[in-house]
């Protein structure tokens, strides 16, 4: 909720402005910590788009610098309270991070760990596993290190996302391209000559008459095509948000796919074990680091399988053992035996991170393989589908000239 105010400052000047807050009590306790005497206080009434898809989540980039920040001034000394202030009038010019730091403050002031101030805040949605592991650490005293590890790893997923969606345009732009090119000639050249065909009063080759047919078909509905393809398309999303049980058997079918479930396993593993290997190193037990880890993951048989795998350890079982024992997927033979031999050795976060490492440089490796393959894929399809329409368009014409 946004509340209006206005009233005078710490140095006597009148002033007024708006805050972003979840009730009117922490709005009038914001006042107070900003040494603020409000005349007035009340509720804004408006609507915002954004508020009705809940709360946006923080920008990487924006987490990144944060905690980079963070990490300097803590290592210079400065409390952090003073140090989100600092970091507070960097962006004075963008209201929302500034409500953001200034809702950090409030709770901070209030005695709560910057953890539960980032859990308590209403401006942006924090991860769980980089809240999971400054609760872990504030104990610790190395919570400048582990802000500053955070940030790496948080940089390291942007960039290898931003490289995915650099590699995926130009197929992107072949389906866009294609789809056109097939609609047009569904729409405009078919039709006209349909008429001509139709002049001749010959016999049409089964070919002809069924591309003819739905080139009919699709003029007169594909406006109602895209209505059900979209409302399709809405319907499976709610489900796979809001069913747990449709999204498990819908990734499961995903991660038996040749090569494409593959690249998911990959991808998730190459996350788990750069997290837990943070969270490790970071002072925090096992079975927590696990369970924080597997939250990250997207894959929800994937996190079934290490939520099993933490339960295990519980029970006094070793991680490689419960996790090559689960039930919901069989995991790579070679990150198995790689978590064995950093359990034995006491080496587990190092192999963790190693692991790391060669995940994410295999999953380039399949990515770029998979995009080279689907390429050519694309056009053929595509050349195949505009192949045979423009086939079946001249079987007649080369009927008329051989009679």
């Amino acid at each position: 909720m946004e509340f209006v105010y206005k009233g005078l400052n710490s140095e006597g000047k009148r002033i007024s402005g708006t805050l972003d807050v979840a009730s009117l009590d922490e709005a009038k306790r914001q006042l107070r910590s900003q040494g603020i005497i409000y005349s007035s206080l009340q509720h804004k009434v408006q609507w915002e788009l954004f508020k009705i898809f809940g709360i946006r989540e923080i920008p990487s980039s924006l987490l990144i610098r944060i905690s980079r920040d963070l990490s300097v001034y803590l290592r210079a000394g400065v409390p952090l309270v003073r140090a989100l202030s600092l970091q507070e009038r960097q962006y004075i010019h963008q209201p929302k991070t500034a409500r953001f730091f200034v809702s950090l403050i409030a709770l901070l002031d209030e005695g709560k760990s910057l953890s539960a101030a980032l859990e308590g805040q209403n401006q942006y949605k924090i991860p769980s596993f980089y809240i999971g592991t400054l609760h872990a650490s504030e104990d610790r005293g190395v919570l400048a290190a582990v802000l500053d590890e955070l940030a790496s790893y948080i940089q390291i997923g942007e960039q290898i996302r931003s490289q995915l969606t650099k590699a995926f345009i130009y197929p992107g732009f072949i389906v866009a391209v294609s789809i056109l090119t097939i609609s047009f000639m569904l729409t405009s050249v078919v039709p006209k000559l349909t008429a001509i065909f139709e002049t001749t009063g010959q016999e049409l080759p089964a070919l002809t008459r069924g591309v003819l047919a739905f080139s009919s078909f699709f003029s007169t509905a594909w406006p109602w095509l895209l209505l059900i393809l979209g409302i399709t398309i809405v319907m499976i999303n709610k489900a796979f948000n809001d069913n747990p049980e449709f999204r498990y058997r819908v990734e499961r079918i995903l991660l038996s796919l040749p090569f494409l479930g593959t690249i998911i396993q990959t991808s998730d593993l190459a996350r788990f074990c750069s997290v837990s290997s943070l969270l490790i190193r970071s002072g925090i037990p096992i079975v927590k680091a696990i369970s924080l880890a597997g939250a990250t993951l997207s894959s929800s048989v994937l996190k079934a399988q290490f939520s099993y795998g933490a339960q295990r350890i519980v029970e006094g079982g070793k991680l490689s053992t419960s996790l090559a024992s689960g039930e919901h997927i069989h995991l790579d033979d070679a990150f198995i035996g790689a978590l064995a031999v950093g359990e034995e050795t006491s080496e587990l976060p190092t192999m963790l991170e190693s692991l790391s490492n060669l995940y994410m440089e295999r999953n380039r490796e399949n990515i770029s393989l998979f995009l080279s393959l689907l390429e050519p894929v694309l056009i053929l399809v595509v050349g195949g589908v505009i192949g045979v329409i423009v086939t079946a368009m001249l079987l007649p014409i080369f009927s008329l000239s051989l009679g």
